[in-house]
């Protein structure tokens, strides 16, 4: 009995994890891809061994509920939400405006929290492509996929150099 009791009491939270996991996955694959202009977070250093430092370029339009004064500079602002509406039917460079998150919830096509998308964030790459990539960043525009997951946290996808995979651009 005791070792049935022990086998229960690690397959439960074993279980629950896989769930929430599962379920978090399968909202990331279907739910949609948004496209976001970038920019090189230091534009002399680009890619820093393995990686890219970008800000994302956001789209404002419309006025903030929350942060921001209504007019004023738009800056991302920690505990508000980024809201996302389409502005063409594959989602590249969404408008965005800062809401409450139970606002952006209820009022946008999709939402993420503002701390999630501040300062750089980072996208690995190849080590032996860092060059060629850091080149063809100078003269491409680019942008990340993304898809706003049920956390408003952003699941990152494909790095693209004018809407385009960086490895079609670049080749093998």
């Amino acid at each position: 009995m005791s070792g049935r009791l022990t086998l229960l009491a690690v397959l439960v939270p074993v279980l629950g994890l896989a769930v929430l996991v599962g379920r978090a996955e399968y909202a990331v694959r279907n739910g949609r891809v948004w496209t976001i202009p970038i920019e090189g977070y230091d534009p002399r250093d680009l890619l820093h061994g393995q990686y890219l430092e970008y800000t994302y370029r956001w789209n404002w339009l419309g006025y903030d509920t929350c942060g921001t004064a209504p007019g004023g500079d738009h800056t991302l602002t920690p505990g508000c939400c980024l809201c996302l509406d389409y502005d063409d039917a594959d989602g590249f460079d969404p408008y965005v405006h800062q809401r409450s998150c139970e606002e952006a919830a209820e009022q946008c096509d999709a939402s993420l929290h503002s701390e999630s998308v501040m300062g750089p964030q980072r996208y690995f790459v190849p080590e032996d492509r860092a060059r060629e990539l850091e080149s063809a960043l100078r003269d491409y525009d680019a942008a990340i996929q993304l898809t706003a997951g049920p956390t408003g946290e952003p699941a990152v996808g494909e790095l693209l150099l004018e809407r385009r995979p960086w490895r079609d651009v670049l080749g093998p």
